[in-house]
């Protein structure tokens, strides 16, 4: 899907101005063989590059059109398939690249990605505390540096790439030997390398996965904490810790409480304030049907939300029932978002919340075990780098294009053939569209009514909609009175 940002701000993200440039076919995503079917939209690309000679009917002339490609909007996964690049492991971090901090955990089997500390100025109170030394502060590590995309250009002179069914799998040496997986197609246009941000990390996923993470830890839910018996056997590996250590009696290993551990009382607390909580109408789905105050657990939640809880709700459910330093790590995550959300950006702000995304981090390092700390965590640290380079998060995240994915599922009515069920569909909604907006303009309105009537309202239908199929008498008989009635026509009818 393509979105025109040479709209104003109120239209460029409606589903009406967002094109469906391509389907691929399948019932598998074609994973990182995604450049073979992209090879014909940057072949248009790469022509709308040079400038196509196209006629302007509202100036009534002809001028050379040109476009170009600005970045692609994806989630994680997607980010790795297309950017070519790893998304796990070693180099995790796509931004960080070959300067990612990231060290295995042998008993949890993961990869962690802390040490945060570097993000931080020299001078930081921070870093005095950790390197109270002035010689040991100076080669204490420093930001990495991002490198430019001439850099990545250059770093994927070499690769070759393999598509296809027959390649083999990578094994994890090779994976933790490059972080590169092939030469991306998006190369190819003549502008790729010399942009800033080429490929967006998804604010919408990152919060989901950040906010589910502090959940399911802080309710110690099964299969899905951050902290367990695997994580305290790594702490005691790094020796790092000591109050968390797990340590047997009569042969039963106990793990001690952490300062984020909530007892049972606080568990049900937890969940009944979020359980007895009353939204408006539209500002969230009905949480209090995702929480089980019992089980002490949440389920169902959807993107938007984990959306209203990190932001909002979350402040409130922990409110007295945690020690103090993990609770204002947690209220501080909550602000930064809710800050890295406005639609107003202010540079100002934003250089602040790069600190403070840092300074967040680290404060969450010095409660929350290394298991704690995946790519998701680690990415919100380039969260406010984006937005000062790029602009509000409301045109580049992925709620917009998750919902019209919705809509485009919708189309599906043969399920043999989805892909020609949704290209009839969404053409022949390009062809109402255009006939709305030429009614809409007309100065006489056809029929009896007038279709610019202030009395209609457009929002939300009152009931489901029904769909009719008109068989070719009707569709001759509404081709034959939009003709007669038309301006255009009226010429030729004399």
């Amino acid at each position: 899907m393509l979105v025109v940002y040479n709209l104003p701000p109120s239209l460029c993200m409606k589903d009406e101005f967002t094109f469906l440039s391509m389907l691929i076919p399948g019932p598998k995503q074609p994973g990182n063989d995604i450049d073979i079917y992209l090879e014909p939209l940057i072949n248009e690309l790469q022509e709308l590059w040079n400038g196509v000679y196209t006629y302007d009917a509202s100036q009534k002339k002809f001028f050379n059109l040109k476009a170009m490609l600005l970045w692609t909007i994806n989630d994680f996964p997607a980010y790795g398939n297309l950017a070519g690049c790893a998304t796990k492991g070693k180099y995790g971090c796509p931004i960080c690249g070959e300067n990612t901090n990231a060290e295995w955990l042998p008993h949890s089997k993961k990869m962690a990605y802390c040490n945060h500390i570097r993000f931080l100025p020299k001078n930081h109170p921070y870093r005095r505390k950790k390197y109270p030394p002035t010689k040991l502060r100076e080669v204490a590590p420093q930001c990495p540096a991002i490198a430019t995309g001439v850099e990545v250009a250059k770093q994927l002179r070499n690769v070759v790439n393999d598509f296809g069914k027959g390649r083999k799998k990578r094994s994890r040496d090779e994976e933790n030997d490059t972080m590169w997986k092939k030469k991306s197609i998006f190369f190819g246009l003549p502008y790729w390398e010399v942009l800033v941000v080429r490929h967006n990390l998804d604010v919408m996923h990152v919060e989901k996965n950040v906010c589910e993470s502090i959940i399911n830890t802080l309710l110690d839910c099964k299969g899905k904490s951050k902290d367990h018996y695997n994580s305290r056997l790594d702490l005691e590996e790094k020796n790092i810790m000591p109050h968390l250590h797990s340590y047997e009696v009569d042969g039963i290993p106990h793990l001690p409480a952490a300062a984020y551990t909530l007892s049972k009382s606080d568990k049900k607390l937890f969940c009944k304030r979020l359980f007895d909580l009353k939204l408006p109408s539209g500002y969230s789905s009905n949480i209090s049907n995702c929480v089980d105050v019992e089980k002490h657990k949440l389920i169902g939640l959807k993107s938007h939300d984990f959306h209203v809880l990190m932001q909002q709700l979350l402040a409130v459910a922990i409110r007295g029932i945690m020690e103090e330093g993990p609770r204002e790590a947690i209220l501080r995550l909550s602000k930064f978002f809710h800050g890295l959300c406005q639609r107003v950006v202010d540079k100002e702000e934003i250089i602040k919340l790069e600190l403070e995304a840092a300074e967040i981090l680290c404060k969450l390092e010095d409660y929350f075990p290394p298991s704690f700390f995946d790519p998701m965590i680690h990415l919100v640290v380039h969260l406010p780098r984006e937005v000062r380079l790029c602009g509000p998060v409301q045109f580049r995240w992925m709620y917009h294009f998750e919902r019209y994915m919705k809509v485009l599922k919708g189309f599906v009515s043969n399920y043999a053939r989805p892909e020609g069920s949704i290209a009839n569909r969404y053409l022949s909604l390009e062809c109402v569209r255009f006939c709305e907006t030429f009614l809409k303009q007309s100065d006489k309105p056809i029929g009896c009514a007038d279709i610019r009537d202030d009395t209609l309202l457009e929002d939300r239908p009152l009931s489901a909609g029904k769909c009719i199929k008109l068989d070719r008498s009707d569709v001759a008989i509404a081709h034959r009175y939009v003709l007669f009635n038309s301006e255009i026509a009226a010429p030729y009818l004399k």
